[in-house]
């Protein structure tokens, strides 16, 4: 705790130099190179196979059924959240978060019922969704465009996507879900008067891709729930990475807390 808040009495010191950071950074464009792309794409591919072996039976189905003293702290309600160092690719940075938790007294279909409920979105996970509405749906495919904007230090940042989002049931209590966000749009000044899209080639580069992975298991008395977020940004200059990576560290977790736990209150809200 101390040393996050000496990370946080840092950042809140430097405030100054991060404003004009953030400003300027857009005036910057950030061109997503194919090298980059590349080994984007390696990685969400070995996120699939690993996929694959956890719904084929040769791995365990849930990440925390590999420790057992992770089970029995998301079993007494607590959120684990972990993150693997941001890996360094050409010109970028993939960015790859992972929380789990457990709902007791819940049905998988509950759990299902809250995410599968887009028109519910901005109410469930206000302030960070905004927007939501469906594109197409197909069966266990669904299209689904979004904008979604997080605030930090009086400084929001906001992006529009379209993602495509599959969902499998290879046994009646599992549930395997991913989200390809395959069209992402960053905005300048959101909810300002001056709101606009950032044109591709100014873009600033903070998402260039996004992948979600979501494994559920109604088990125990109740459900677990585990959420991976995958994503690709620009690279941190070597210069302001002191300055830059604790937000890079404490935002997504901030993000992946507050999703899991209005998950678990929206469900929670339909059993009484």
């Amino acid at each position: 705790m101390r040393d996050r808040a000496q990370r946080l009495a840092k950042i809140r010191r430097s405030l100054p130099i991060l404003f004009l950071l953030l400003s300027v950074v857009p005036s910057k464009a950030a061109e997503l190179k194919p090298e980059t792309l590349r080994a984007w794409d390696e990685y969400v591919r070995i996120a699939n196979a690993d996929m694959a072996e956890r719904k084929g039976g040769r791995k365990s189905f849930l990440w925390v059924d590999e420790s057992p003293e992770t089970q029995r702290r998301v079993q007494n309600r607590e959120l684990v959240i972990i993150n693997h160092d941001p890996r360094k690719v050409p010109q970028g940075l993939i960015h790859d978060w992972l929380g789990a938790m457990f709902v007791p007294n819940a049905s998988l279909d509950q759990v299902m019922w809250v995410l599968n409920n887009y028109s519910r979105y901005t109410e469930i996970y206000k302030p960070l969704i905004r927007k939501t509405s469906v594109i197409e749906e197909a069966g266990d495919t669904v299209k689904l465009n979004l904008v979604a904007a997080q605030k930090a230090f009086s400084v929001t940042a906001a992006v529009e996507t379209d993602e495509e989002i599959i969902t499998a049931r290879p046994t009646p209590d599992r549930v395997c879900m991913t989200a390809n966000a395959f069209r992402i749009q960053e905005i300048a000044n959101y909810g300002q008067p001056s709101e606009h899209a950032f044109p591709e080639a100014r873009r600033p580069g903070y998402v260039w891709r996004a992948y979600i992975v979501q494994r559920l298991e109604q088990r125990d008395g109740g459900v677990y729930v585990e959420l991976e977020t995958i994503s690709l940004s620009r690279g941190i200059p070597v210069e302001v990475r002191w300055l830059i990576k604790p937000l890079t560290d404490d935002l997504p977790r901030k993000m992946m807390t507050d999703i899991l736990e209005e998950t678990r209150t929206a469900v929670e809200r339909q059993q009484n």
